[in-house]
């Protein structure tokens, strides 16, 4: 079912209120410390409230992630807007450095992004986002006239690659410094390989300004993943 944002005031402070107690609860125990009794004892919402907003665990866990990304998606937009020039090579970039970024700042996070996906209904909730990146990376590259041709899964293959990326660099236990050494690796690799597929405006550069009315045109960055958050409970 596609949520709607929540009209009522009182709602939308519920389903915050929820949400950060759930992303509080991710950062104190991981992820199997959250329930939904856990949640209502840790946050003082009676379990009754939650489930007016969230069908169950999986559901608030799938509001979080959407939630995340909206953070993400402002820092993609202010890094692009710090380049004179937006290359493929250069978005790239600005994207994959924004998600580290955030993910190196909310630990919480990354075991249910990168983890063994818990179950079933996580596993589609994160396969669903990552289509909808794969669209938004198809829609800015090919709107901003950066790629002429090339392979039908080049989008798709990009976001798995960096999906499996972060699993790798989270894996172990590694310095800010190596993660990013990871991240700067995996860029040059796949521009490396998409600029055979490049037009001179994916070489070159447009300007940012240039670059961000595509991506509104499109409806979101090149890594983005649109919230939409759960709504008003019935009366």
């Amino acid at each position: 079912m596609t949520r709607r944002e929540p009209v009522q005031k009182r709602s939308r402070e519920r389903v915050a209120a929820i949400l950060k107690a759930a992303q509080e609860q991710l950062a104190a125990g991981g992820v199997e410390a959250l329930t939904t009794r856990s949640l209502a004892s840790y946050s003082g919402i009676p379990v009754a409230t939650i489930y007016r907003y969230f069908e169950d665990r999986d559901a608030i866990i799938a509001a979080y992630l959407e939630r995340e990304l909206e953070s993400i998606d402002h820092a993609v937009e202010e890094a692009l807007r710090g380049i004179e020039r937006v290359t493929f090579r250069s978005m790239m970039h600005a994207v994959a450095h924004a998600h580290l970024r955030h993910h190196q700042a909310h630990p919480e996070g990354v075991g249910v992004w990168f983890g063994t996906r818990l179950n079933a209904a996580v596993h589609d909730s994160v396969r669903q986002l990552d289509a909808r990146m794969a669209s938004a990376l198809h829609g800015a590259t090919r709107g901003a006239g950066f790629i002429e041709r090339g392979p039908h899964f080049g989008a798709g293959l990009i976001v798995r690659l960096w999906d499996r990326t972060f699993e790798h660099i989270f894996r172990i236990e590694r310095s800010p410094a190596e993660q990013q050494a990871i991240v700067d690796e995996v860029v040059d690799m796949i521009a490396t390989y998409m600029e055979r597929y490049a037009t001179p405006a994916g070489l070159d550069g447009i300007s940012s300004d240039d670059f961000l009315k595509v991506l509104r045109r499109t409806g979101s960055p090149p890594g983005s993943r649109a919230q939409r958050p759960p709504p008003d409970p019935p009366r």
